[in-house]
């Protein structure tokens, strides 16, 4: 097993004892286990469980930007591009954690590494969807209305609900002459 691989086994590892155990509770002993390497292994790839949980966020994140490229390359218009690319960011990724025990904790988590890691992604779906909305202001509202409408940490049929509400007033207000 490559060096590379071997991380990435850790990776998968960690993320699927975090969504058992929660961030808290997740050690390096559980992921260790998990990843079926020693625990002493664990520190040669990561520091600490905080170094760990960031290197899985941004695994995530990266994973989202590329499902979000195969969505442009698609080419399956503009209005379909765009409301994948607000279920891949304002769906997909929040039910990655939501629906586990511990997916509040996790989603708490998440926004505040959010705030170490997520400027660059917040950046880049900024640049991206001001193309479909007029626009780096109003993909601004955008991206940061995703974010809102998860605060209360709805149910997935209620964030969808939510996602489509603003797809529509988006779409609305671009076809308006």
């Amino acid at each position: 097993m490559t060096t590379a691989d071997r991380r990435q086994a850790i990776l998968v590892a960690a993320f699927d004892c975090f969504i058992q155990y929660g961030h808290a509770k997740t050690t390096f002993d559980d992921v260790a286990k998990k990843a079926e390497v020693s625990r002493s292994l664990l520190y040669t790839y990561f520091k600490d469980k905080e170094d760990l949980f960031l290197s899985v966020a941004r695994q995530v994140l990266d994973e989202q930007r590329r499902k979000t490229e195969a969505v442009i390359e698609s080419g399956s218009g503009a209005e379909r591009e765009f409301r994948d690319i607000l279920e891949l960011w304002g769906v997909e990724l929040y039910a990655k954690v939501s629906d586990s025990a511990h997916g509040r904790e996790l989603l708490g988590e998440g926004y505040r590494v959010w705030d170490q890691i997520g400027r660059k992604y917040h950046d880049y779906l900024v640049r991206l969807l001001s193309g479909f909305v007029g626009g780096a202001d109003a993909a601004e509202v955008v991206v940061l209305s995703i974010r809102g409408l998860q605060w209360d940490h709805p149910s997935m049929a209620v964030l969808r609900k939510r996602i489509r509400v603003l797809e529509g007033l988006v779409l609305k207000h671009k076809r308006r002459p």
